[in-house]
């Protein structure tokens, strides 16, 4: 798409192809989001609009989703984020996990010292974890940015 209708992509969702995904990628996470979490959200993303998150490097989809909850738990006051393994990767397009997949995601959640639990704050990971087990995300001791 970017590609093909780049002429016709406004300048503010980006000039290169990395700015255009991480664009939408941010489009996409918070249209996920209830009306308060949403609101919040965009407050945030307001606040850092001169900001940049993203390095080069960090093309991948699962940072920005992760990024994302990190400002929400960091910032508005919310405790934990929740979500089933099996919907956040069909999320992504993924059916199944593999050890690549996994590792990928795990990733990106260790790099923001974000910590994962099952229900009754049950440290998990995610490898090893059912895909119809909910997962609640949390700030980690010392989650800084």
């Amino acid at each position: 798409m970017f590609e093909n209708h780049k002429a016709h992509i406004p300048t503010e969702y980006g000039s290169t192809y990395l700015q255009f995904k991480q664009s939408v990628m941010n489009l996409l996470n918070i249209y996920e989001l209830d009306a308060v979490s949403y609101d919040e959200a965009a407050l945030i993303l307001m606040e850092i609009e001169h900001t940049s998150l993203y390095s080069e490097e960090e093309s991948d989809c699962f940072d920005a989703y992760f990024k994302l909850i990190w400002l929400q738990l960091r910032y508005s006051g919310i405790a934990y984020r929740k979500v089933k393994l099996r919907k956040l990767l069909r999320d992504f397009g993924y059916k199944r996990r593999s050890e690549k997949l996994t590792s990928r995601i795990q990733q990106a959640i260790d790099k923001l010292e974000l910590k994962t639990y099952l229900r009754g704050y049950v440290p998990c990971s995610i490898d090893a974890i059912s895909l119809e087990d909910v997962i609640v995300i949390r700030l980690g001791e010392g989650s800084m940015l």
